[in-house]
């Protein structure tokens, strides 16, 4: 994998604060996405017939929110692996390899590590 920044664990968890804060608002958002939008979705299956949704404007609202949260928290590094589940992972080099440093909400700071293709399952403590 090509990562554009490797983490130290303190620079991983000098983000933290934010995650925890930014996290959350990710899942309210999504979760938004999901519920409070039927509209959209019944639009979405009529869209061969030309059809429309007068949610639209705010489905794309909440859209754009979401896609500008995580677009910020990626180009920082960060690695969004599961915004439902709250899981970050964050590239790093351990023993002259690239891994993940592990962050699951609502996690105080990194305390775990796993290689890159393990993913959560494979997570061992630092």
């Amino acid at each position: 994998m090509s990562f554009k920044k490797f983490f130290t664990l303190e620079e991983a968890n000098s983000l933290v604060p934010r995650l925890l804060k930014d996290i959350p608002h990710l899942q309210k958002l999504a979760a938004e996405l999901n519920e409070n939008f039927p509209d959209v979705k019944n639009a979405w299956k009529k869209a061969r017939f030309n059809g429309g949704s007068s949610q639209g404007a705010d489905y794309l609202r909440v859209a754009v929110q979401y896609t500008r949260l995580s677009s910020d928290l990626e180009s920082r590094g960060c690695v969004l692996k599961g915004v439902e589940n709250g899981l970050v992972d964050f590239p790093s080099v351990r023993d002259g390899r690239e891994v993940f440093l592990c962050w699951k909400m609502p996690e105080k700071e990194i305390r775990y590590w796993h290689d890159i293709d393990a993913g959560f399952a494979g997570r061992q403590s630092i």
